[in-house]
């Protein structure tokens, strides 16, 4: 696990919508395609992240109506990312100490998003070493 990178157990087919679509549209996109988090695009420019949480915490809990709120109003922004080419350890330290579950990643060369790390793919992939 020490020397697997990054590229070779994220998730490559990420699920992206626009940044002013509502709400509870972005909601059923998470449930029917079972994933915990939505890319937000501004045009062809990745803008950030809106999570499962997100929605709770942003949403739910401030008794707000879904089919108004827009994913510009409750996007994360500034997120950290990580390069395709990093090492697994590298992308647990980053994980545990800013306490988050997932990370998009990028191409060092052109610093494109090609895909999604979650703590989920890092414990599919350890279990699949560890029973091969």
């Amino acid at each position: 696990m020490k020397t697997t990178k990054i590229k070779d157990i994220m998730t490559r087919n990420i699920v992206s919508m626009n940044v002013d679509d509502t709400v509870d549209k972005i909601a059923r996109e998470m449930t029917e395609k079972r994933v915990g988090s939505i890319f937000i695009y501004d045009k062809n420019d990745f803008i950030g992240l809106v999570t499962k949480r997100d929605l709770l915490e942003k949403v739910l809990l401030d008794c707000l109506n879904p089919c108004e709120v827009i994913a510009k109003d409750i996007i994360k922004k500034n997120l950290i990312i990580i390069s395709k080419e990093e090492f697994i350890p590298n992308c647990l330290k980053l994980m545990y100490k800013h306490k988050i579950k997932r990370l998009p990643v990028v191409d060092p060369n052109n610093d494109n998003i090609v895909g999604i790390i979650t703590s989920y793919d890092i414990i599919a992939a350890f279990n699949l070493l560890e029973l091969s």
